[in-house]
């Protein structure tokens, strides 16, 4: 499918150059007719014979041959064959002129250079086709038009032949490996700019560098994944215009990705407003879940700069984020028509779920257990501050899970979330002993804290209905 494209691609360009190169055949023919006319009458002087009316007569013909096929490529479908004729027609009126133009000499020393500077210069303007056939060809006129006039030179000069032909042969090499080249540079440079929409430039040209390959196909590979999303986008762009939505839209999704690609991290999708990226593929590393949280951090800073960038916003951008580390399928998936490079797999799904988590919560950042765990494996844990929010049973699964609110960065400026951060903590404890009284107490101090706020209401809910006695502290979630 990927070959298909290119190959679209490379027709597109063949039938831009084959214009290009219509174009300068025509102009080229036309000027060496008008110097070819002035000499004719003595108006200027240019070659040792004086062009005669053979000479005019050639020039007339290859000028109507010349703009015969302008005017085709100019007003006509593309036909894959013409450059086949137009390499032909080209070597064909070449010979003629230095068969039966007087102006050029017939016998002697420079014959055999006339036909290879003629055959080199035909082979070397069709290399602007970008084909490996049409240069092919125009490899094997040229190497039978330097024979045919270099043989026929009127003496037995084979002898000197030889060393022209083989300079010959590898100046026609050289021009089919430029061919082979330039194609898979041009391959190379469309992938490269696909892959720089998902992926940060210098993983790209790291990726390019070890000449590794996106074939179709996938492996299981632990990944960490971070879903966010805009909180209540769908009522804030109802009462703008669609014009402004987009502008703002496009300026919050340039914003994340800046911030994405600074932690070298893979955009996998955008889902209108919400995005999922990667980090552990296609490349892994052992801090692949640090820099997860850390763009966390960032995304939430740049929502600010882009609230300050659109100050007739309804109301702020306010974004949810869910982070979760685990096994998943990475590769190149998809129809015969069309490849992503994307994860799939239970825990992308379980990814969405805790980002779902945060409008149950009201928190900014929520972050899996299993996250949590890949932190303090690469010793970087103690770079943020986590609280435990506690477990719950999202829609669809059947296990629980363990989540983290990510207060902050462990900085001096952040160390008064600590004493909230262990209050709650304890009061979730509480909870889970069944003291909701003495839980409540402690949640009840922080009434600005959207979590303290929920664990409040399910005290007072269970102090009127306590739990069943196999209650294990986990909530169940109805909704995503």
């Amino acid at each position: 499918m990927k070959d298909d494209i290119f190959k679209q691609i490379i027709r597109r360009r063949e039938i831009q150059n084959e214009k290009v190169v219509a174009i300068a055949r025509f102009t080229c023919i036309g000027v060496a007719m008008c110097f070819d006319i002035m000499a004719h009458f003595h108006i200027i002087h240019f070659t040792a014979v004086v062009p005669t009316g053979t000479t005019l007569v050639l020039d007339l013909l290859f000028v109507v041959a010349s703009g015969t096929i302008l005017l085709y490529v100019l007003k006509f479908p593309y036909w894959p064959f013409l450059k086949f004729v137009t390499i032909t027609s080209d070597f064909f009126f070449a010979g003629m002129m230095v068969r039966f133009d007087p102006t050029i000499p017939k016998e002697g020393d420079l014959v055999p250079w006339i036909a290879t500077v003629a055959a080199i210069f035909l082979y070397t303007y069709n290399l602007l086709r970008f084909s490996r056939a049409g240069t092919l060809y125009a490899a094997f006129l040229a190497v039978i038009f330097f024979l045919a006039f270099g043989l026929t030179a009127g003496q037995n000069r084979t002898s000197e032949l030889l060393p022209l032909l083989m300079g010959l042969l590898m100046t026609l090499g050289i021009g089919y490996s430029i061919t082979l080249a330039n194609l898979k540079m041009m391959k190379e440079a469309d992938s490269k700019r696909m892959m720089e929409r998902f992926l940060p430039p210098q993983l790209v040209n790291e990726i390019y560098t070890e000449q590794e390959s996106f074939s179709p196909g996938g492996k299981s590979q632990e990944v960490t994944i971070v879903f966010s999303d805009i909180r209540s986008f769908t009522q804030i762009s109802e009462s703008m215009q669609p014009s402004d939505v987009v502008l703002m839209l496009n300026d919050y999704l340039s914003a994340m990705t800046d911030v994405i690609f600074s932690h070298t991290g893979t955009i996998d999708k955008f889902i209108g407003d919400a995005i999922m990226t990667v980090y552990g593929a296609p490349r892994s590393a052992p801090d692949d879940a640090a820099r997860a949280v850390h763009t966390a951090l960032d995304m939430l800073d740049a929502a600010k700069e882009v609230n300050a960038r659109h100050p007739a916003l309804p109301q702020p951008l306010k974004i949810g984020i869910g982070i979760h580390t685990g096994e998943v399928i990475v590769g190149n998936i998809g129809s015969e028509k069309r490849l992503d490079y994307t994860v799939i797999g239970d825990n992308v799904n379980l990814a969405s779920r805790i980002e779902g988590l945060t409008k149950y919560f009201g928190c900014s950042v929520l972050v899996s257990d299993a996250t949590v765990a890949a932190l303090i494996a690469a010793d970087k844990a103690g770079q943020f501050i986590f609280r435990k929010i506690g477990s719950a049973r999202v829609k669809g699964k059947s296990h629980s899970i363990v989540v983290h609110e990510l207060m902050g960065s462990a900085s001096p400026e952040n160390s008064a979330l600590l004493s909230l951060k262990h209050e709650f903590e304890d009061g979730v404890e509480s909870y889970l002993q069944r003291d909701f009284a003495h839980a409540l107490s402690i949640f009840l101090k922080h009434p600005g804290d959207s979590p303290s706020r929920v664990y409040a209401e399910r005290c007072r809910v269970f102090q009127l209905n306590p739990p069943a006695p196999a209650w294990d502290g986990v909530h169940d979630m109805l909704n995503k």
